[in-house]
């Protein structure tokens, strides 16, 4: 009866030996992934004209800001007319007044790098 017994036994510890070595043999003897680095051309840059942005019109709605804003003059429905101002920060920007560089306008607390990269073709001091 053990001489019948011990060939599927052999054969069974060989199969889970074979499925062990595959499994586990990515984690003790892993292969080396070399990333694929590409060379694309960028689009030159082109540098923008200061001209002022046009707001589209209808009949029954008129933008409140056409042209640039004037950050000393501006009420505060036209402040929030712009990008990335809200109530808030539209309060704290009348608030610093007067204006007379961009310097000035980054000493408001809330107007970052990407909101002076946006306001800056948008208002006038």
């Amino acid at each position: 009866m053990i001489i019948s017994g011990l060939p599927w036994s052999v054969v069974l510890g060989a199969g889970v030996l074979l499925v062990a070595g595959l499994t586990l043999g990515p984690a003790v003897w892993p292969r080396p992934h070399v990333p694929t680095v590409t060379r694309t051309a960028l689009p030159a840059i082109t540098a923008t004209a200061a001209e002022p942005a046009t707001y589209p019109t209808t009949r029954s709605i008129t933008p409140l800001i056409s042209g640039r804003v004037n950050l000393n003059t501006a009420s505060e429905e036209q402040l929030e007319a712009l990008p990335k101002v809200g109530p808030s920060l539209a309060r704290k920007i009348i608030a610093g007044r007067p204006y007379r560089s961009l310097a000035d306008l980054d000493r408001v607390k809330g107007v970052g790098a990407t909101t002076m990269k946006l306001l800056t073709p948008l208002v006038t001091y």
